[in-house]
Order: structure tokens, then C-alpha cells, then sequence
């Protein structure tokens, strides 16, 4: 027994040393190299070495929210939510693919549709479906999602590339928590959801009826669902990031963003101590106090009705 307590210590110790090494690795590779490619627990990825958000966590912890898309994917099969096979992922806000990718790689997803504006990380997205053998079970689209067909700009973070943000041209508040203002932008072009659900490219793949919806927009959601209401009229199980802060910031009321969200679910779910617990979408707005309005965000599950499919063991 004492042995195997110390070797079970040993091989934590030589796991964060090695992790210690590739975030200084990382540091150095940005000097001379933009990209690089490891292999992961979510599948083979490259990432940008500058990138200190997503891609650092994938080069230095071999993963991004792997476990989290697993627990919530489990769940919501589990309770009868989502089908026991076949499963068709909308990835809103893709970034370089991990959620949608890892999905895939694990088993839990057979095909997918990812969105994402900004160029690196489309650039980087199209190369990882690919490098993955996804090409014929993923479509990607480079567009952002919000409530019209438009043109959007975006704030790129020089720092953090999973924080890139749709800038408002009246955010609700004016105490920046990181210096939004010195950010550099790009103009890209925005479609409501259901539209882009009829772009050639996305029909093309015949993705057949989605199941699911993973959404990271940085506080643009609201705008997102409020531009869906034919996909989501059924309660689409749906995964999102909730973060006060950012709502405000992409120019959406908190209370605007309650009803864009209560028009298409009744149920939320959060993950508290390692089991999800239901609360009615009424109460959100409590939530939203909970969480605060400083750079604190956490994921929600958004279900409507009863479940459909039999629950599994």
C-alpha cells in the first residue's frame, strides 16, 4: 500500500512538472513560431502560441473543458434529452473546434456545425476538423450569430483569443474590467441562426436536425437566441455561458436577456457540487446576482419540458 501511495505521488508530481515545462515552452515558442500542434485528450489540435485562453490550456493541460462537455452531455442523456445515438451538435462561437471536435473524438457527438467570426481562429478551426478526419461530419462557417443579418464588430484580446467580443456601440455601463477600449477590431459579418442554418455550406453537409446547442459568445447569446426562435421553439437542449458582466457590455439588459431566454426554455441547470440541480427559468435573474458583475462566468444547461427519449443508466 505504501508503495503504490508513492508512486501515485510520484506520477502527480512528474504531471505538473510537465505541465510547469510546457507553459514555459509555450512562452518561448512564441518567439519564434505563431502555431503549434500537440495531440490531446479532445483530439490533435494547433493553436496559436500567443494565445494565453484556449489554446494555452490545450498545449499546457492537453484540454479545454473536455470534462465539463462530457459531464453535460452525460447528463442531458442521462435524463433523456438528447437521444442515445446520432446526436447533431451546433457549436455557436466554435473558436478552434475543441467543444465540438472532443465531442466527436469521444463518441458522444456523430456530426456538427461550427460558427465562429474571427479569422485566426476559423483559420485554425477548418485546420483542426480536418487534421482530425472530421471534413465530412463538421461544417464551419465564418460568421458571427446574432439577431439580424448585419455587419458586427469585433474586439479582438491580445492576450486571451477565446475573448474576443462583439463590441456594442452602447454598452449598458461604463466601468471597463479590462480595458476593452484598447482593443483592436475587425468589422465581420453576422446572420441570425436560423439563417445561417440555410447557408449552402451548412446544408450541404446534411447535418439532419441538431440535438444540441454548445453557445460561447462572450455575452452576445442573447442576441444569438433572439435570432433562432424557429430552431429553438421546441426547447433545443442548450449549453451557454453565462456572464453578467459581458451581457452588459455586448448591450443587452440582464432583464432583456431573462426574457429572450425564458421565450424558449422553462428549466436551468447548475452544476453544484458535481451534480446538476434544476431551477426555473424565473428565477435566472437570482443567478445572474449570484454570479456578480465582475469577470466570473460559468456554463448553464437550458432545457424545456419533459424529456423526450429514454433515460440512460
Amino acid at each position: 500500500m505504501g508503495y503504490e501511495l508513492e508512486s501515485g505521488y510520484l506520477r502527480k508530481a512528474q504531471r505538473i512538472a510537465e505541465r510547469h515545462a510546457r507553459a514555459r515552452a509555450i512562452v518561448l515558442l512564441s518567439k519564434f513560431r505563431p502555431t503549434i500542434t500537440t495531440k490531446t485528450r479532445q483530439g490533435v489540435f494547433t493553436v496559436s502560441t500567443k494565445d494565453q485562453g484556449v489554446g494555452g490550456n490545450i498545449f499546457v493541460w492537453r484540454q479545454h473543458e473536455f470534462d465539463d462537455s462530457l459531464a453535460a452531455f452525460d447528463f442531458l442523456q442521462q435524463r433523456g434529452f438528447l437521444p442515445n445515438a446520432k446526436n447533431v451538435m451546433l457549436d455557436v462561437g466554435a473558436n478552434i473546434g475543441v467543444i465540438s471536435i472532443g465531442l466527436i473524438v469521444a463518441g458522444r457527438v456523430e456530426r456538427a456545425a461550427c460558427f465562429e467570426p474571427e479569422p485566426t481562429a476559423y483559420d485554425l478551426l477548418v485546420r483542426n476538423v480536418r487534421q482530425n478526419g472530421l471534413s465530412d461530419r463538421i461544417a464551419c462557417l465564418q460568421v458571427a450569430l446574432g439577431d439580424e443579418s448585419t455587419t458586427l464588430t469585433l474586439e479582438r484580446s491580445n492576450e486571451n483569443f477565446g475573448d474576443h467580443r462583439v463590441r456594442s456601440t452602447a454598452p449598458i455601463g461604463t466601468v471597463e474590467l479590462a480595458n476593452e477600449h484598447q482593443r483592436s477590431t475587425i468589422s465581420v459579418k453576422s446572420l441570425p441562426l436560423d439563417d445561417a442554418l440555410r447557408e449552402p455550406d451548412v446544408v450541404s453537409a446534411s447535418l439532419g436536425d441538431p440535438t444540441l446547442m454548445w453557445v460561447d459568445v462572450q455575452g452576445y447569446e442573447g442576441f444569438a437566441f433572439a435570432g433562432a426562435p424557429q430552431l429553438l421553439r421546441d426547447g433545443l437542449p442548450t449549453v451557454t455561458e453565462i456572464w453578467p458582466y459581458a451581457i452588459l457590455r455586448a448591450g443587452m439588459t440582464l432583464e432583456r436577456f431573462c426574457e429572450v431566454v425564458a421565450t424558449y426554455w422553462d428549466t436551468y441547470w447548475v452544476e453544484r457540487r458535481g451534480r446538476f440541480t434544476s431551477y426555473p427559468i424565473a428565477v435566472l435573474d437570482r443567478y445572474m446576482d449570484e454570479l456578480g458583475m465582475g469577470m466570473y462566468q460559468e456554463n448553464v444547461i437550458f432545457t424545456k419540458g419533459a424529456p423526450r427519449f429514454a433515460a440512460t443508466a
